[in-house]
């Protein structure tokens, strides 16, 4: 295993998290300041509302009236030490943070409220102000009203407080209701990842050997695709395993025969005093060797073409060039066993494939023609376009081959019924490979005088 280790659900929760804090917490940010504007603008209001309801009930006969001493309306005394959640019987609490003052133009104090200082709570100008009284900061509306000036104020930690109380009131239940929510999440992931340890579970409590496919009582849709690709993974596997076995089991008999033969020529060589009769055994083990070898050449090829261990590099190749280059390979033995052989290609037909296994399907299908066709008859090699296909055909002169056995000719070690000895039955699955490679089609059909085989490859065209 390569790479780092890490949990995908702390992850996720994480990042869940990381994103209600950014989000929740932007949302607090903003609910706070919405709540301190709208409540400066509230208080705003209150207090220019109050400043006009003095005018109206008090300004107006304190302005004609002598005082000597200013009258200030006193509040209950129970309010000074009342608690948050005390009963409100004689009022509000609040009232202590709230005052106003009533000036004459001459400087002269003539009403306050218990609340406000002696001093003024701002300089006698028309409209909304603030100012600090020694450590208090005091929100003030200023109103005219002839001679007399009206002050209505409150202290600034009022406002700060309501904001601050709209904030956490807004902000406490989403820190909640986030918690809660990520509580959630992580108890909806530990259910959902189930199947994955489920999974990891099964393969490991699988024997080396066992290929068989993986079963889950239900599979998420998400977990599904690799649950499927990791059964086809096993499946291909298990085929290349049987396949590898088949072709032990199958080279070993293949083997043994013309093993044993071979020995059984040497032998006879060893044991002969006469020397015609000695280089006749040698002559026969020669022969065996030779065949050997040429098996041997054969299920190599098999097997690394049913493996695909071949390196497949497809690209444009001109078929009339390799036909003439195999068919120039074959002539000399063709002309030794007495048969002939002609081309028939009116152009060049390039294809998209690889050159080299091109070649030996060519050569397996001239080989196999040869092979089971008449002794002094012509192999005919046949080169035409068909649309975006190549066809390729090989024909022979000889006895067709029956239709039952058609379907069997491209099984590996399948031989024809009276076939001609020295053959082992791999030619044409050889060529059967390379075709499925090339994305191939192969069709065997009697010739048109009944009195022989075409084998028709029809291989991708490409453009020139």
């Amino acid at each position: 295993m390569t790479g780092r280790i890490y949990s995908g659900r702390r992850r996720l929760v994480a990042a869940t998290l990381a994103c209600m804090v950014l989000i929740f917490g932007g949302i607090g940010v903003v609910a706070h300041l919405v709540a301190r504007h709208e409540s400066e603008e509230l208080f705003s209001a209150r207090l220019a509302t109050s400043a006009r309801v003095l005018e109206a009930l008090v300004a107006q006969q304190l302005s004609t009236a002598t005082l000597t001493r200013p009258i200030v309306i006193t509040l209950p005394p129970e309010l000074e030490t009342a608690g948050e959640n005390e009963d409100e019987a004689f009022g509000h609490r609040y009232e202590t943070k709230i005052a106003f003052q009533v000036w004459r133009d001459d400087g002269k104090l003539l009403a306050k409220s218990a609340s406000a200082p002696q001093e003024a709570l701002a300089p006698l100008q028309p409209g909304f102000s603030t100012h600090a009284v020694g450590s208090t900061l005091w929100e003030v509306f200023a109103l005219r009203s002839g001679h007399i000036w009206v002050l209505t104020a409150e202290k600034e930690e009022v406002r700060r407080e309501m904001a601050d109380y709209v904030g956490k009131s807004i902000i406490a239940p989403m820190i909640l209701g986030g918690l809660l929510m990520l509580a959630a999440v992580n108890i909806v992931l530990v259910r959902s990842t189930r199947p994955l340890k489920e999974l990891a579970a099964r393969i490991a409590a699988r024997t080396p050997d066992s290929l068989d496919p993986v079963r889950l009582p239900a599979t998420p849709a998400e977990l599904a695709p690799i649950v499927t690709e990791l059964n086809h993974l096993l499946d291909r596997i298990k085929a290349a395993f049987e396949r590898e076995q088949r072709f032990i089991d199958a080279a070993a008999h293949e083997i043994r025969t013309p093993i044993a033969a071979l020995q059984l020529h040497l032998e006879n060589a060893l044991r002969s005093h006469d020397e015609s009769e000695r280089g006749a055994a040698l002559a026969q083990a020669l022969a065996g060797a030779r065949r050997t070898s040429s098996l041997a050449e054969q299920l190599l090829t098999l097997s690394r073409l049913s493996a695909r261990s071949d390196d497949y590099a497809p690209r444009r190749v001109s078929m009339l060039e390799v036909c003439q280059d195999v068919i120039g390979a074959v002539d000399p033995l063709l002309e030794r066993r007495g048969q002939a052989i002609s081309l028939d290609a009116e152009s060049d037909c390039p294809v998209w494939g690889e050159p080299s296994q091109l070649r030996r399907l060519l050569q397996n299908l001239i080989d196999n023609a040869s092979m089971h066709g008449a002794p002094d008859g012509e192999i005919e090699v046949r080169l035409a376009p068909a649309g975006e296909r190549v066809l390729l055909s090989v024909a022979n002169d000889g006895v067709p081959i029956p239709e039952d056995e058609v379907a069997r000719l491209f099984t590996p070690y399948y031989r024809l019924r009276g076939a001609a000895p020295g053959g082992h039955g791999l030619g044409l699955a050889i060529v059967k490979e390379i075709a499925d490679q090339h994305q191939a089609p192969i069709r065997i059909v009697p010739k048109g005088n009944s009195q022989g085989t075409v084998v028709e490859v029809s291989l991708p065209a490409t453009q020139a």
